[in-house]
């Protein structure tokens, strides 16, 4: 079962959707894809009430569908577990068995001004309680830029994440968390039936710099999930003797501290945003939330058979705030720029600030392509 929301649905999971006869909540964005000539079996705010009740199994590709859930979907379980997981503060409160050591403290926003920086262990990470998409995340290192990130906060933030609802984005709290050193990962896994986890997908994300906190580049090879796969699933087998999760979708953040891996955030029934998720239909052909909805696990023996060297990535190419609001991604640019471009997805919104995602795999030979992918300015590909 799908809910269907901004700010973005990718077309290949909507040709599955119908091939599969998913039943898909009737709302604005499910009708304005019907009327684009999608063929999708939507289903009443009661029929779909009433299929949940007989499924239970729900994906929402994107985490402003929680509204509807939270408003009609009588499962005061269901409920809870979201609201556990959406919120930061209170993942790290569950959290704090695993890591006693590790650093938080939830701040409201109007005393995050007239906060002592003082009493700031330097470098903090600093975010929205509750978040989406790097929106409001600033890695601060000192007081002049604790100073500069509130400016950006009273400039910026209130700008950005008008895009999204409250209970993706809340401006009203922040938590200030300890900087975790090390490389970024990501995972996309499911519990099933019986509470056990199965991992679906395994991401490096890749910064230009320490400060960067872009989306821009996600990297996945059969050497990250034999160094990762097993650290990742015992986290989530902690995890969830204390959740108590069932036939759940997620996605996961951490940052790896020497070889402990610690969480930096959960988002509740979904996978990867963006369709970054959809890479793995580019590595075995098999889309994740067909994984979900069918109890499937992914063989990494498998998925990595004659590509044991390779690098497949995911890119999130932001339309730059400086380019002329009349300017268009030069698409055959970039195809003819790099080697082994899978696929490229131009979105259309300007609102959403990305000009495009691409899908992309590098063999061993072109391997120094990946940091030209991660650094290079995108100014160069706006026409």
């Amino acid at each position: 079962m799908l809910i269907l929301e901004k700010p973005y649905v990718s077309e290949k999971l909507l040709q599955i959707a119908h091939q599969k006869h998913y039943p898909i909540l009737r709302n604005a964005m499910s009708e304005y894809l019907q009327s684009q000539g999608y063929c999708l079996d939507l289903c009443s705010d009661e029929d779909f009430v009433e299929k949940y009740q007989q499924r239970h199994r729900l994906y929402s590709m994107s985490e402003n569908g929680l509204g509807w859930i939270k408003k009609y979907l009588d499962d005061k379980a269901l409920n809870d577990k979201i609201t556990l997981l959406k919120d930061k503060a209170a993942f790290r409160r569950i959290c704090q068995e695993m890591y006693p050591d590790f650093y938080f403290k939830e701040v409201a926003l109007e005393e995050l001004f007239k906060l002592d920086t003082q009493t700031v262990p330097f470098p903090i990470v600093l975010k929205p309680a509750i978040g989406f998409l790097s929106v409001g995340v600033y890695v601060v290192h000192d007081n002049n830029e604790w100073q500069a990130a509130m400016e950006d906060i009273k400039n910026k933030f209130a700008v950005a994440s008008a895009q999204f609802p409250d209970f993706v984005v809340g401006s009203n709290k922040y938590l200030i968390e300890q900087y975790i050193r090390g490389e970024e990962y990501a995972v996309d896994a499911y519990f099933d039936n019986e509470g056990q986890p199965i991992i679906l997908n395994i991401y490096h994300h890749r910064f230009a710099s320490e400060s960067d906190t872009s989306d821009r580049l996600y990297c996945s090879s059969k050497a990250l999930y034999d160094q990762y796969e097993q650290p990742f699933t015992d986290f989530l087998v902690n995890v969830n003797r204390v959740v108590g999760l069932r036939n759940f979708p997620m996605h996961i953040e951490f940052r790896l501290s020497g070889e402990i891996p610690i969480p930096i955030e959960i988002n509740p029934l979904r996978f990867a945003g963006f369709c970054l998720n959809e890479l793995q239909t580019h590595i075995s052909g098999i889309h994740p939330v067909v994984a979900f909805f069918e109890n499937m696990c992914i063989s990494k023996e498998k998925m990595w058979k004659g590509r044991e060297t390779d690098t497949f990535s995911f890119m999130v190419l932001e339309r730059p705030t400086n380019a002329d609001k009349n300017a268009v991604f030069d698409r055959d640019k970039f195809m003819s720029s790099f080697s082994g471009v899978l696929e490229l997805r131009e979105v259309k919104n300007a609102d959403v600030g990305v000009a495009a995602t691409a899908f992309v795999r590098t063999t061993e030979e072109h391997k120094q392509e990946l940091d030209t992918l991660l650094r290079f300015d995108m100014m160069d590909f706006m026409r």
